[in-house]
């Protein structure tokens, strides 16, 4: 397919057809590299589930408030309710 640059900014680009991109599964990023004098264009994949656990390991900020209030002690608390229930 022959196509044209076209001016955006200080540099130039190539406007890519949908039935391309979708026909390579290219969403939002790829990856570009000069390859013999050639421009490689790659779709990005995204491992599933990437960056679900970013910070895990740290402490949010509403788990540190927690830990600062008082905790109750329910260690005499009696393990079931044997008085008559009203409704």
């Amino acid at each position: 397919m022959l196509t044209s640059l076209r001016q955006i900014g200080n540099s130039r680009g190539v406007l890519i057809p949908a039935a391309f991109l979708a026909s390579c599964q290219i969403e939002d990023q790829v990856d570009m590299q000069l390859q013999d004098g050639q421009i490689v264009i790659k779709p990005v994949r995204r491992k599933l589930r990437d960056g679900w656990f970013v910070d895990a390991a740290a402490p949010s900020k509403a788990v540190l408030a927690q830990e600062k209030v008082e905790v109750q002690d329910w260690s005499d608390a009696p393990l079931a309710d044997d008085g008559e229930w009203v409704w």
